[in-house]
C-alpha cells in the first residue's frame, strides 16, 4: 500500500443502520479503517498514522478481552477479535531489530560434545571416588545450527504476514517474501520450543507474538479476511469518559431499590450511572452517550425522555440523601450532564448546546436541568489521562456557565 493511499483507507462512519463498526476491516484483501462519528482527519499523512495507532491503542485499552483471545463472535458482539497487538508487536520489533538471528548460546545434557566446565560445576553434582571428583553428566553446547536457521525462516514469514496485514501503518517499506511456505504444525513445535528454552525476555515475548499470530492464522494462510475493531463504540466512549472524569468507587453513589415480601428483602439491581465526577466538593452525574446530534445537530438525535428522568433521579438521590450530605456537607451541588461526542472543527474542545427540563419537576434546582455537553471525540482519546485534573475543571466549569453554544 502507498502512503498517499492511506487516506483513501480512512472511512467515518455514520453510527446509522449497520455503519457502526470501528476499527481495522480487510475482506477479501481490501484494508479499510473505520473511524467513530465525530472524529476530524489530519490534513498531514504522517499523523493520519498517527491517528489509526490512537484509534487501535483506544480500542485496546477500553475493552475487557485480550485481543490475542481466538474466538468466534457473532458480528453484534461487543468487539471482534484480531490479534492486532501480536501483529504490531511483530512489526515493532522488525523495524528495531530486523530479521530474527539466532544469538543465544544453547546447552544441553550430554556425555558427547564441547563441555562447558563452569555451568556443570554450578549446575550437576559430581561423584566423589577415593579422594578424587568425577563428573557423569555435563553441560555441553548444543550444535542448533538447522533449527536456528528454521526459527529465522519462520520470522521471515510472519514479518511478511505482519506487513501484508498492517505494516503499511508505519512506512512504505518492502519486506522480502519469505522462503519458506506456512506450516502451522511445525512454525508451532519450533516456537514453544523456543519460548520454554530462550532466557533472553525480549526473545521470549517476540517469539509469544509470533505464536499468537500462528494461533490466529491456524492451519490455513490463505485468510484475507479480518477484523480488529467493534460494533459498539458507545461502550469505548463510556469507557473514554469515565476514565478522564470519572472517581473510582462510584457505586457509592448508586441508587438502590429492594423488595419487602413477608418481612423479607429482596435486592434489585441498582440504577447504575456512567460516571460520577467530582469538583470543589460539588458532585457531577454524567452519561455519556455516543449520539449522533453533535454531527446531525438535529434535536431528535439527543437522548429521550427516559435518560432525562433516569438523570433527574440520580441527581435527586445525591442531593437529598442524609449520607451524601455527611459527605459533602450542607452547601455542595449536584449537576447533571449529557456528555456526547462532536468534531470541534475551529470550536472549542467542549461546549454546552443546552439542557433538558421537565414538568414534573419545578426545574429551580441544579439537578433537575440536565446540560447537553459537546466533547471533540480526538481531543478525548489523545488526552485520555486517569482523573485528568485540568479537564475535570474545564468540564465543570462548562456545565457551570449560563450561555450556551
Amino acid at each position: 500500500m502507498t502512503e498517499s493511499s492511506i487516506r483513501d483507507k480512512c472511512i467515518i462512519n455514520t453510527n446509522k443502520d449497520e455503519d457502526t463498526f470501528v476499527g481495522v476491516m480487510c475482506q477479501n484483501g481490501d484494508i479499510s479503517i473505520h473511524f467513530p462519528l465525530g472524529f476530524n482527519f489530519s490534513k498531514d499523512d504522517r499523523e493520519l498514522r498517527n491517528e489509526i495507532l490512537l484509534l487501535l491503542n483506544t480500542i485496546k485499552s477500553t475493552t475487557a478481552r485480550e485481543d490475542s483471545e481466538i474466538s468466534g463472535l457473532a458480528k453484534k458482539a461487543d468487539k471482534v477479535v484480531f490479534p492486532i497487538q501480536a501483529y504490531l508487536y511483530v512489526v515493532y520489533d522488525f523495524l528495531s531489530r530486523g530479521y530474527y538471528r539466532e544469538r543465544e548460546t544453547r546447552y544441553a545434557n550430554d556425555k558427547k560434545g564441547k563441555i562447558n566446565w563452569n555451568k556443570t560445576i554450578k549446575t550437576r553434582e559430581p561423584c566423589v571416588y577415593n579422594g578424587k571428583v568425577f563428573y557423569l553428566d555435563f553441560v555441553v553446547k548444543k550444535n542448533t545450527i538447522k533449527e536456528d536457521e528454521l526459527i529465522s525462516l519462520i520470522h521471515e514469514y510472519l514479518v511478511y504476514d505482519s506487513f501484508e496485514k498492517i505494516g503499511w501503518l508505519f512506512t512504505g517499506k518492502h519486506v522480502k517474501k519469505p522462503a519458506v511456505k506456512y506450516n502451522e504444525k511445525m512454525f508451532r513445535s519450533v516456537l514453544k520450543d523456543k519460548i520454554s528454552s530462550t532466557f533472553n525476555d525480549t526473545n521470549k515475548k517476540l517469539f509469544i507474538n509470533m505464536l499468537n499470530i500462528v494461533d490466529y492464522i491456524g492451519d490455513d494462510d490463505s485468510e484475507s479476511n479480518f477484523k480488529y475493531g467493534t460494533y459498539r463504540f458507545e461502550y469505548v466512549w463510556e469507557q473514554l469518559i469515565d476514565r478522564v472524569f470519572g472517581i473510582s468507587g462510584k457505586e457509592y453513589y448508586f441508587p438502590k431499590t429492594t423488595w419487602v415480601i413477608d418481612g423479607k428483602n429482596h435486592n434489585n439491581a441498582c440504577l447504575e450511572p456512567d460516571t460520577i465526577m467530582l469538583y470543589k466538593n460539588n458532585v457531577y452525574v454524567l452519561d455519556a452517550k455516543y449520539y449522533k446530534y453533535g454531527d446531525t445537530r438535529n434535536p431528535r438525535d439527543l437522548p429521550e425522555s427516559t435518560s432525562i428522568n433516569k438523570q433527574i433521579t440520580y441527581g435527586e438521590y445525591i442531593a437529598e440523601q442524609k449520607k451524601f450530605k455527611d459527605k459533602h456537607g450542607s452547601s455542595y451541588n449536584v449537576y447533571n450532564a449529557f456528555l456526547m461526542p462532536y468534531d470541534k472543527g475551529e470550536d472549542h474542545n467542549i461546549i454546552k448546546i443546552g439542557e433538558a427540563v421537565s414538568d414534573w419537576k419545578d426545574n429551580y434546582k441544579k439537578y433537575e436541568r440536565v446540560q447537553g455537553i459537546l466533547v471533540d471525540i480526538k481531543f478525548l482519546m489523545q488526552k485520555c489521562v486517569p482523573q485528568d485534573e485540568k479537564l475535570i475543571e474545564k468540564l465543570a466549569k462548562v456545565i457551570m456557565e449560563d450561555n450556551y453554544e
